[in-house]
């Protein structure tokens, strides 16, 4: 309980002090992108709308997600602060390039290129700051993944599909959770497998969990699951008890046979563990990997399920054909494909080594309802021999 508490205020210092970095950055670089005749008051403005709602935010929260309209506040604040991050690139990307010019000329830029400027850097700001906000973070892709399995026949034509980070609450609805779950079943893939940061809201996850059973019998080999770090947080005891009572199979450090025969198919789900543990946490994810592979053989073709794309690691290791992960949300800020804040190892997309595979999806939603470069993801693997 103690350890619930003090989260949600870490969030809270930290989200403040990024708001405040930010706000200051943007006070100091306003000469880029205000008129010199508006400046004064523009700052003015700029600081008092950011200090109510910094102090706002530190008061009020968690308390706002309780606001029946705390999703449209929410991405009006985010993308508020969205904008300002972009006009302090942009704004510091100027700054340089005038500084170049008038190095290099020896002279000052004229007022009124200047003022060219400011007015360009607003077109950007505000276009990539709505795009972001309300088109990419709200469209999911549907992505295909073609796995080679000409030494596994038995899997040719098989077809998985995989679901993450939905991040069920003010930003992504059950509505929309049924929404997904509908167009996946439309795809008619063979099995739905889950890597957890589904349920993330005490208040719906039930329903939510209702709707996904549901669905099961759509896919013919069955819904497969593994935690995430905010089921941990949002009461995992009750999710599995209610879990418990569906179709819906929990992997829990533990594996289940899909196909029998002389290579076997196999499906394996670990816990979430973080990657900051160092030493300790690096153990743990061996220990828990070791345990889903009590009883697989070797000559199976083993599907690794796993939220912390770090799993990847041990997959590598252990020769683990197919790993499937999320969690890092693709970053979601990239720029032509490549994350532009790499706190991962493992951040986006396929990779390889030797004959292993390992995916990190960018997941289906987010906490965080803004992407740019990066949109929301259902992945579909297809077996092909």
């Amino acid at each position: 309980m103690k350890g619930m508490i003090i989260l949600p205020m870490m969030f809270t210092m930290m989200t403040a002090l990024v708001m405040v970095i930010i706000s200051v950055l943007g006070f100091f670089l306003a000469s880029e992108y205000f008129a010199k005749d508006v400046r004064k008051s523009a700052r003015k403005k700029l600081i008092f709308i950011n200090i109510i709602i910094i102090i706002g935010f530190v008061v009020l929260y968690p308390k706002l997600l309780d606001f029946s309209y705390a999703a449209i506040l929410g991405e009006i604040v985010i993308m508020w602060y969205v904008l300002q991050v972009f006009l302090i690139i942009l704004g510091i990307l100027v700054k340089i390039f005038r500084l170049i010019y008038e190095k290099s000329r020896h002279q000052e830029i004229d007022e009124s290129k200047r003022r060219f400027l400011r007015g360009v850097i607003w077109v950007p700001a505000i276009s990539a700051t709505l795009y972001g906000g309300l088109y990419e973070s709200r469209h999911i892709e549907f992505v295909e993944q073609d796995i080679n399995c000409k030494d596994f026949p038995k899997l040719n034509g098989m077809k998985i599909a995989h679901l993450t980070d939905v991040h069920l609450g003010n930003f992504f609805s059950v509505k929309q959770f049924y929404e997904v779950l509908n167009q996946i079943a439309h795809k008619s893939p063979d099995m739905l497998v889950i890597t957890g940061d589904v349920f993330d809201n005490g208040k719906i996850n039930d329903e939510a969990i209702k709707i996904l059973n549901a669905f099961t019998p759509y896919f013919p080999f069955g819904v497969y699951f593994c935690w995430g770090n905010h089921e941990h947080m949002r009461g995992i005891e009750h999710l599995k008890e209610a879990l418990s009572k569906t179709n819906i199979k929990v992997l829990n450090n533990e594996s289940i046979k899909i196909l029998s025969g002389d290579k076997p198919l196999y499906l394996l789900g670990v816990d979430y563990v973080d990657e900051r543990g160092g030493q300790d946490a690096a153990n743990m994810r061996e220990q828990y990997l070791q345990k889903a592979l009590t009883d697989v053989p070797e000559s199976a073709y083993k599907i690794l399920l796993a939220h912390h794309s770090i799993f990847i690691d041990e997959a590598f290791k252990h020769n683990i054909n197919l790993t499937l992960t999320g969690h890092t949300h693709g970053g979601q800020f990239a720029f032509l494909g490549i994350p532009i804040i790499p706190m991962f190892k493992y951040m986006r997309g396929r990779f390889e080594q030797n004959n292993s595979i390992g995916y990190v999806s960018s997941g289906a939603g987010s906490w965080f309802p803004y992407r740019i470069g990066c949109p929301p993801e259902v992945t579909f693997f297809n077996f092909k021999a």
